[in-house]
């Protein structure tokens, strides 16, 4: 046979099939058109369809007695489809060893709430303030699983570091709560908060600066570069303390301990004013140092926060403790410690602990205030339920700056701690369940990967309580408080 290319009939064939394909290209371009179109135009139905749905459920809170308001919108629009779901990664903290705990095994899993013990909770949180941070200590350290407990009230993380893996934490303070920025390259310029082993250099330079000592008048021409400035805003900020002890106790000549003091400057004071004996144990070796080189104060070693102990001889009058009961790994332990060391009718002061309206009322995002050395949180009637359950009765309780200032009297038996009612518990969760949802549309575009698979629920929700609305062009929006 011949080649049929060659021949009149293959040449006919070849001249056809050119010409269909020529006819089939316009066609075959338009079919892709049409093909963008329709999956763009479903993309934009299914938008609609669920903004539809979910100002629906809007309407049908409004209808059932939820008012609606003219609303403050946030000025970054949100998408309504979450991105896919990224496995979340974080960048490892470089340390000169290795991470101490590389298989995992050093969390402290709890079944019941560690403040009362109360055994029903509500899961309202998954992750602590890693999951906005580019680096972390390892790959499972921001799953802290925060729970609302219904007995009293506390938000306690139900996974928590310990041994190793939690003093990796303490020892890369400035990394882990971001204090020096996400990348942790920014600088800690207050040195009564520097968290880091000091050098020699350091000390001295410490020395030089802390001879001027507190109140360094301007007249003096000193910059601030020659004396520790931040010793007199420590003062005046803490003197507030300082009157509420002096006018509700006046504690003249008594023992006095600071768990976690800064610089002594409560302390300080209540000694001038009332003749006071003075402990301190401080956190970190700066603010040992000072103690010591400042105000003279003995002081104890750095707090062991799982482990917690008194190592002073004897019992105290009054205790303060800075920002202890938000840290404390565990709480009963904590509290018992602190009736351990006090007189019969003895006190206990709690300042600078956070109120968490700063998150339930307020615009800060959850996640950003649980860091991982957080875990507890609470509003004032869970505060006073907690110090019921391990035997404090409240004397006086103030919000001030969204912090909890506390004074407790070691009661002789065990006040009675009223739970709360299912109503306030419902309450609670639900504060917390929009918080959590107002957290996760927060979350920076360049991390929504991490929080995608939580998205569709959130921005539902969120519509339907009024955390988010779409405004008059339809784009999603964080509602202002």
């Amino acid at each position: 046979m011949g080649d049929q290319g060659s021949s009149p009939f293959g040449r006919m064939t070849s001249r056809l099939r050119a010409a269909l394909v020529a006819w089939r290209r316009p066609l075959d371009s338009e079919l892709r058109v049409l093909q963008q179109e329709v999956r763009e135009l479903r993309k934009e139905m299914h938008s609609r369809m669920l903004q539809y749905n979910h100002q629906l459920g809007r309407l049908s809170k409004t209808a059932n007695g939820h008012e609606a308001s003219e609303r403050r919108l946030s000025g970054r629009a949100l998408p309504v489809d979450a991105e896919e779901p990224q496995i979340q990664t974080w960048e490892e903290i470089t340390d000169e060893g290795p991470f101490p705990d590389p298989d995992g095994r050093e969390w402290f899993e709890l079944d019941a709430c560690p403040v009362c013990g109360g055994a029903d909770r509500t899961l309202v949180n998954p992750w602590n303030k890693l999951i906005l941070i580019a680096k972390a200590p390892d790959q499972t350290s921001a799953r802290y699983d925060y729970s609302v407990c219904h007995t009293c009230g506390v938000l306690f993380a139900s996974r928590r570091p310990i041994g190793g893996r939690y003093r990796f934490l303490l020892a890369h303070f400035g990394e882990v709560v971001a204090k020096r920025g996400a990348g942790g390259t920014g600088q800690i310029t207050n040195r009564l908060l520097n968290p880091y082993p000091l050098t020699d250099q350091d000390r001295e330079e410490l020395r030089r600066l802390a001879a001027h000592g507190v109140f360094v008048s301007d007249h003096l021409g000193l910059t601030g570069k020659q004396y520790l400035a931040p010793l007199l805003r420590d003062r005046l900020e803490n003197s507030i303390h300082t009157d509420i002890l002096g006018s509700l106790l006046e504690p003249r000549g008594a023992r006095v301990l600071e768990v976690r003091s800064r610089a002594g400057t409560i302390l300080d004071g209540l000694r001038r004013a009332w003749g006071a004996t003075v402990f301190a144990m401080p956190i970190w070796e700066s603010q040992q140092f000072l103690l010591r080189e400042l105000f003279q104060i003995t002081t104890s070693p750095l707090i062991d926060f799982e482990n917690f102990q008194i190592p002073f001889d004897g019992t105290f009058d009054l205790i303060v403790c800075n920002h202890m009961f938000t840290h404390a790994l565990r709480p009963q332990d904590f509290f018992g410690e602190l009736r351990r060391k006090l007189n019969p009718g003895g006190h206990i002061y709690l300042y600078h602990e956070p109120d968490d309206a700063e998150y339930l009322a307020g615009n800060q995002s959850m996640f950003a205030t649980l860091n991982p050395l957080h875990m507890q949180a609470f509003d004032q009637a869970s505060v006073v339920r907690a110090l019921a359950a391990n035997g404090f009765e409240t004397v006086f309780i103030k919000g001030r700056n969204l912090h909890h200032l506390v004074l407790a009297r070691l009661a002789d038996s065990r006040p009675s701690m009223r739970p709360m009612t299912a109503a306030q518990r419902d309450v609670r969760v639900e504060a917390y369940r929009q918080a959590f949802d107002r957290a996760v549309l927060g979350v920076d575009e360049q991390l929504r990967g991490r929080v995608a698979g939580e998205w569709p629920g959130a921005v539902e929700r969120a519509v339907a309580a009024g955390v988010a609305e779409y405004d008059e062009k339809g784009r999603l929006r964080l509602v202002a408080r």
